[in-house]
């Protein structure tokens, strides 16, 4: 088969997988970051946070050490035990240096001189919602506001869980109940009102938010702090490493338990910029995929043993990835690579940038 032809048949493989009527779920990684600023990835942030806390910081000394010898942030960040004031000023510190990169974006992106580049595959998905599932709930462990920025750009509405005015305060009933109108009907020949509800995005932030805060186990949402919020409120950012999972961990129910729900009704996953390192988000995704055969679809630039393991859950499951091609001791993206059980629809092609999610909308689904 020429090579053209099979990346036909790929393409209307995964459309027809894609137009089926399901209950879609999206996982945005750091990777949707990235592709917007590369010091949203982590070897930026080591940086800030060993310019910026002081080595005689209690307990910080033996990291930095870890740090300026080479280790990544994860690796030195994992299998040690922090004080609750060092974990703080981690997250103060990563909230901050996040939030910087999120405000050189926030206009270009509101004003679409940048697109996010998950934005076209937020339009297919939320106009492919079915009138009985008219919410697309996104997951994602991203501290940055883009996805909101996004959605206000394109006029697509969402919400995160927090209800109120510039201080709101999480309460998923009250924030769905915005989402609704009425709709006029006639019926027996007599005209009622009936409510209905809009089709909308569900945004689940699971490791905390540039603009959430705690005071006391009280969060907070609140968008005028990302610049800086009183000193006795706390960013609620689960930092990385281990650390991040005891953060998140310890406030599991708020910010992960409409998450681990959306999951469960989901019977269909899409998943961008992720590389499927934190178990305790996407293991109930892969238990559901890997038990009730639901389709999975994964965009992403680098591949990994993890992903490569993917592929034999089922004939439903698609792994997109970049090629890497070593260059004069360089590495370069020279095309796309598909991972599939079926053998006739995976392989490698060049010249193909699939793995961006902006370009699978626009080549796969028309937008």
């Amino acid at each position: 088969m020429k090579n053209d032809d099979k990346l036909k048949k790929i393409k209307e493989a995964l459309l027809a997988v894609m137009r089926e009527q399901r209950r879609w779920l999206l996982l945005v990684g750091t990777g949707a970051s990235v592709e917007m600023d590369a010091e949203l990835g982590m070897p930026a942030l080591k940086d800030h946070l060993l310019n910026e806390i002081p080595k005689d910081t209690d307990g910080w000394e033996s990291i930095a050490k870890r740090l300026e010898q080479g280790d990544d942030l994860e690796t030195s960040l994992t299998g040690i035990n922090l004080s609750e004031s060092l974990q703080d000023e981690i997250a103060r510190q990563t909230a901050d240096f996040v939030a910087g990169k999120d405000a050189a974006l926030r206009d270009e992106v509101l004003t679409g001189k940048k697109i996010w580049v998950g934005e076209p595959l937020l339009r297919q998905l939320i106009r492919g919602l079915s009138p009985t599932w008219p919410r697309l709930p996104v997951v994602t462990p991203n501290y940055d506001m883009l996805i909101e920025y996004a959605c206000s750009k394109t006029n697509i509405p969402y919400i995160t869980g927090y209800h109120g005015g510039i201080m709101r305060l999480q309460d998923w009933t009250k924030a769905r109940e915005r989402l609704y109108r009425l709709n006029p009907v006639t019926m027996g020949g007599k005209r009622r009102d009936i409510i209905t509800p809009i089709s909308c995005i569900e945004l689940m932030k699971v490791h905390g938010s540039i603009n959430l805060f705690r005071l006391d186990g009280t969060f907070v949402e609140n968008d005028l702090w990302t610049a800086g919020c009183p000193a006795d409120y706390t960013p609620m950012i689960a930092p990385p490493g281990d650390i991040k999972n005891k953060g998140a961990l310890n406030f599991y129910g708020r910010l992960f338990g409409e998450a681990m729900e959306a999951i469960d009704k989901a019977d269909a996953f899409f998943v961008i910029g992720y590389g499927f390192r934190d178990e305790h988000i996407h293991q109930k995704i892969l238990d559901r995929v890997h038990s009730l055969k639901c389709p999975l679809i994964v965009l992403t630039l680098d591949s990994s043993i993890k992903l490569e393991q993917l592929p034999a859950m089922g004939k439903n499951v698609w792994v997109v990835t970049g090629i890497p091609n070593q260059i004069n001791g360089k590495t370069y993206l020279s095309g796309t690579r598909f991972a599939n059980s079926n053998q006739e629809l995976n392989g490698d092609f060049d010249g193909v940038a699939l793995w961006q999610s902006n370009v699978f909308a626009e080549q796969i689904l028309g937008g």
